[in-house]
C-alpha cells in the first residue's frame, strides 16, 4: 500500500510449508501463500526484490496458489487460492484496488487449485479445486464481469486428490485436459467433453509406487510430455504421441481427443533423488525439467539426443543446516532463473550466467509466529524473535542506482526452544528469552561486524567493538545436542565438526566458516555462518522467561517469567556491567506480559495478566522502588493488560488490554498520594474498542504537530494511528486494514528511535519508520510521512 501518509518498505514472511504453495507467473511476479494470506513477490525491485503486497481474506492457512493463465495473457493479474478454511478465492489485482470472489462449496480443507482461461480476453475462466472432502470441483466464469458458478463436482469416493493441473490439449483441439493424482498412486486424466465444459474420465496412468505430488505438461513438437514426481523418489516422463484417428493400436494406453488420438508411453524414469520429489516443472524456453526434492536438492534434467537419455546436468540446493529439503520449485518466465522454497519456507533463487547457476539475494522471513522485535538504539536495523526458534536481524541494503531493499543479514540465534522475547542493549549486544528458565546474552562476532559494514555501506562508528564484548570471536557454532552458541576464534572450525575419537560420538551439527559478504547472505549462509556467540547465561527465574526489557541507557536488563503466584511474578533486574541480579521487584500476582523502561531510564513500567500495571521509580541510591499500581477500584482495565509504552519525554505512558481499552497515565506532582496509585492518574478519557483486543502499542519518538502519536495494534491484525494531547484528546489519523497491516494478532509495534529512513545517508525529518510483527509470521516496516499528518 502506498499513499500520502504511508509507504510499505519491507514485508518479511515465509512461504507456507506445503506443496503447490508458490507460482511464478509470466508477469514475472511470484505469488505464494504465507499463513492465511497471499504475498506478491517482485524480484525485479532493487537488487534483491521485495514483497509488494499481501492479500488477506482466508480464515485458515493457504495451501495452494496459482496465477490464472492463458495463451494470450502475458501479464496475469488474477490468482486463485485454496485454504484450510474450505474456501477457494479468485483475486483480481488492479493497482491498490484488489477485488476478490469467494467460491464456497467444499466441506473440508482445499488442498490444491489451478485455473486457466479457455478463450481470449479472459473469457471462459475455468478454476478447479480439490479438497479433503474427496471431491474435485470445477468453476466457470464466462466473462470477466461475471461471477464464478459451480458447474461440476467430480466425486472421488474414498480417494483423496494429492495434486492436479489444467492444460490446453492442442492449438487445433482447444479442449482442456485435467490431470489428477490420487492417494492410490495413480494419475487420472479427464478430458473436456466435446459439447459442454465438463470433464469426463479418460485414462488412468500407473507406475509410481507412492503418492504423486508433482505434475507438469509441455508440448514437444506435436507430442506432449507429462512429467510426474512422487514420494517414491522418482520422476517419470510420459510421452503422448499424436496419432491420426483410427491409426493407433487399441491395446495401447490411449487418450482419445476430438480430432486426433494420443498414444501414451512411459519415456523415462529419472533416478537421482534420495528423497520424496515434491514438484516438477518444465522450462518455458527449452526442453529441460526441474525437480525439487526432500533430499535438499533441486535437479535440472536435460535430454541428451546422442545417448537418448535424460541426464541430471545441474544440481543445486542447501548445504548443511538443519532443514529438510524443498517443497517445490519452478523456472521463471525467462527460463534462466529458478526459485525453490524449502522446509522452513525460505526462498532460494538461482540465475544462469551461461556458465553456472549462481544464487541470488532473496527475501525471507520467519515461518511461525513473530513474538517480538526491537530496533537497535541507533535505528540501523531490526532484531526479531519468533516461535520458529530463531532470532534474526533485518537491515536495509543500499545499492547504487537501485532503490533500497530490506533483507535478513544474520541469524544470530537458532535455538532449541520457541523464543518469547528480545532486548537490545547496543548495536552489537542483545539478550533473548525462550521457553526455558535461562536468559541468554549475545555479542556480535567480528565477522558479522565486518560484513554488516560492507553490506550496509557503514563507516566506522562509536560502537565498533571488535574485542570488548565478543572477546575477539570470529563467529559461533552450536555443539551437537547443545543449545549454546559457542564462540569460534578461527576463520574455519570445520575440523571440529569431525568425530575425532571414541569419546566424541556426536560431531558439531554446524561449523563456522568466515565469509566475506558484499550483499545479504543466502539461506545457506544464514543457517551456517551468522550465529553470534553467547556472553553469559542468567539464572534466577523459577519458570519459563516470558518478557525482557533493556533500559535506554544500557545499564539494566529487566526480566519476568510465567507465573501463577506473586513469588514468581517478580521482575528481576540485572546489571549489564557484570550481569549480576541487583533487585527483585515484587508487585504482580500473575505473569508480567510486558516491561518498559522510560526513555530517561528512571522509571520501570510493568503490565500483567492480573489486570494491573505497576510503576517503579529509581531513587537516589540507584534502587527501583514501587511508586504506583492499580487495583479493582481505580484500574481502567477489566481484562489482561497486554502492552504498554512510554512517550518520548517520559511524562506519559499508555496501557492496552484484552477488553479493548487504551488508557494514558501520568504523574501529577501536585496530587497527594492517597491510595495505591500514589501521584499517578489517568491523563484523559481512555480509548475503547469493544469489538477487539489491544495487543500492542507504541508511542512515537517525537511530537507530531505538538501532539503525541500512538500506534495501536489489535488481535484482529489491524493497526490504528492516533494523535493525542491532554486537551484535544484522541484524533484518528490512519487506519491499516488486514491486508496492509496483519491478518492475525499484532504482537509488537516499535517506532524507529530516530527520524529518517534507515539506510539513507541523508536524514529526512518528515519520515518516521515503524516496524510491526504478528502471529501471521510476518514482520513489516512502514514509512510514515509526518509532513502529510501535520
Amino acid at each position: 500500500m502506498e499513499n500520502d501518509h504511508l509507504k510499505s518498505v519491507y514485508i518479511s514472511t515465509n512461504c507456507n510449508q506445503c506443496t503447490n504453495c508458490l507460482h511464478w507467473g509470466n508477469n514475472n511476479l511470484i505469488c505464494y501463500g504465507s499463513s492465511n494470506s497471499i504475498c506478491i513477490y517482485d524480484l525485479g525491485i532493487g537488487s534483491g526484490g521485495r514483497v509488494t503486497k499481501t492479500l488477506a481474506k482466508h480464515k485458515g492457512q493457504v495451501n495452494s496458489v496459482r496465477w490464472l493463465k492463458g495463451s494470450d495473457i502475458p501479464d496475469e493479474n488474477e490468482i486463485v487460492s485454496g485454504s484450510t478454511d474450505g474456501d477457494v478465492i479468485v483475486w483480481t489485482l488492479d493497482g491498490e484496488n484488489n477485488k476478490n470472489e469467494i467460491l464456497k462449496g467444499h466441506t473440508s480443507n482445499v488442498t490444491v487449485v489451478d485455473g486457466i482461461y479457455k478463450k481470449e480476453n479472459k473469457k471462459n475462466a475455468i478454476v478447479v479445486s480439490a479438497s479433503m472432502d474427496s471431491t474435485v470441483k470445477v468453476w466457470l466464469r464466462e466473462n470477466p464481469s461475471d461471477n464464478f458458478s459451480l458447474i461440476q463436482t467430480i466425486e472421488l469416493g474414498y480417494n483423496l486428490c494429492i495434486s492436479l493441473r489444467l492444460f490446453t490439449l492442442d492449438t487445433v483441439d482447444d479442449r482442456l485436459l485435467l490431470a489428477l493424482t490420487l492417494d492410490d498412486c495413480s494419475i487420472r486424466l479427464f478430458l473436456e467433453d466435446e459439447n459442454e465444459i465438463k470433464f469426463m474420465p479418460s485414462v488412468k496412468l500407473v507406475g509410481h509406487e507412492d503418492w504423486v505430488c508433482g505434475l507438469d505438461l509441455m508440448k514437444d513438437g506435436e507430442d506432449l510430455l507429462l512429467a510426474s514426481s512422487g514420494q517414491d523418489n522418482y520422476v517419470r516422463i510420459w510421452r503422448f504421441i499424436k496419432k491420426e484417428k483410427g491409426t493407433v493400436n487399441p491395446n495401447r494406453t490411449l487418450l482419445r481427443a476430438q480430432k486426433c488420438d494420443y498414444e501414451i508411453n512411459i519415456e523415462s524414469v529419472l533416478i537421482g533423488h534420495e528423497g520424496w520429489v515434491y514438484s516438477v516443472a518444465w522450462n518455458p524456453i527449452d526442453k529441460t525439467l526441474l525437480s525439487a526434492s526432500w533430499d535438499k536438492t533441486m535437479v535440472i534434467w536435460e535430454y541428451d539426443k546422442d545417448n537418448n537419455l535424460w541426464m541430471d546436468n545441474v544440481r543445486v540446493g542447501e548445504v548443511g543446516g538443519n532443514t529438510l529439503g524443498f517443497y517445490g520449485g519452478m523456472f521463471g518466465p525467462d527460463g534462466d532463473t529458478m526459485v525453490g522454497y524449502g522446509y522452513h519456507g525460505a526462498f532460494h533463487v538461482w540465475k544462469n550466467d551461461d556458465i553456472d547457476w549462481n544464487p541470488l539475494v532473496t527475501v525471507g522471513g520467519h515461518f511461525r509466529e513473530v513474538v517480538d522485535l526491537a530496533w537497535d538504539p541507533k535505528g540501523s536495523y531490526i532484531f526479531s524473535a519468533s516461535a520458529d526458534q530463531t532470532c534474526r536481524i533485518h537491515a536495509p541494503w543500499p545499492t547504487e542506482k537501485q532503490p533500497i531493499t530490506w533483507h535478513e543479514i544474520a541469524r544470530p540465534q537458532v535455538h532449541g526452544y520457541d523464543m518469547n522475547s528480545i532486548a537490545v542493549f547496543t548495536k552489537y549486544q542483545y539478550a533473548s528469552a525462550s521457553e526455558e528458565k535461562v536468559i541468554r546474552t549475545f555479542s556480535a562476532p567480528q565477522n558479522f561486524i565486518e560484513n554488516y559494514k560492507r553490506i550496509c555501506k557503514v563507516e566506522e562508528d562509536d560502537e565498533d567493538i571488535k574485542s570488548e564484548t565478543s572477546g575477539g570471536a570470529k563467529g559461533a557454532s552450536v555443539p551437537s545436542l547443545g543449545l549454546s552458541n559457542k564462540a569460534v576464534y578461527s576463520a574455519d572450525n570445520s575440523e571440529q565438526s569431525l568425530v575425532r575419537n571414541s569419546k566424541e560420538m556426536y560431531p558439531e551439527e554446524s561449523h563456522f566458516s568466515a565469509t566475506e559478504l558484499y550483499e545479504p547472505p543466502t539461506e545457506e549462509n544464514l543457517l551456517q555462518n551468522t550465529l553470534w556467540p553467547e556472553m553469559c547465561k542468567l539464572y534466577g527465574h523459577g519458570y519459563e522467561v516470558y518478557c525482557l526489557a533493556s533500559s535506554p541507557d544500557g545499564k539494566y536488563l529487566a526480566s519476568a517469567c510465567k507465573s501463577t503466584a506473586q513469588e514468581h511474578a517478580a521482575v528481576l533486574l540485572w546489571d549489564t556491567s557484570n550481569w549480576k541480579n541487583t533487585q527483585k521487584l515484587v508487585s504482580h500476582n500473575l505473569t508480567v506480559t510486558q516491561i518498559s523502561f522510560s526513555p530517561d531510564s528512571q522509571k520501570l513500567l510493568t503490565v500483567s495478566r492480573d489486570r494491573r500495571w505497576t510503576v517503579f521509580e529509581k531513587n537516589n541510591e540507584g534502587q527501583f522502588t514501587l511508586a504506583a499500581t492499580t487495583n479493582k477500584a481505580n484500574g481502567v482495565h477489566t481484562r489482561i493488560i497486554w502492552c504498554c509504552s512510554w512517550t518520548h519525554d517520559s511524562k506519559f505512558f499508555a496501557t492496552g488490554s484484552r477488553d479493548g481499552k487504551l488508557a494514558v497515565w501520568t504523574k501529577n506532582v501536585n496530587k497527594s498520594a492517597e491510595n495505591v496509585l500514589g501521584q499517578y492518574e489517568l491523563a484523559s478519557n481512555h480509548l475503547s474498542f469493544p469489538k477487539d483486543s489491544v495487543t500492542a502499542v507504541s508511542a512515537a519518538p517525537c511530537l507530531v504537530q505538538d501532539k503525541y502519536l500512538f500506534a495501536i495494534g489489535f488481535e484482529s491484525g489491524i493497526i490504528f494511528f492516533y494523535k493525542w494531547t491532554v486537551d484535544d484528546l484522541w484524533q484518528s489519523v490512519l487506519e491499516l486494514n488486514e491486508s496492509v497491516a496483519h491478518h492475525l494478532t499484532v504482537k509488537r509495534i516499535q517506532f524507529r528511535p530516530i527520524l529518517g529512513e534507515a539506510g539513507q545517508t541523508e536524514k529526512d525529518e518528515n519520515i518516521l519508520q515503524v516496524a510491526t510483527c504478528s502471529t501471521d509470521t510476518s514482520l513489516k516496516v512502514f514509512n510514515l510521512n509526518l509532513g502529510k499528518m501535520r
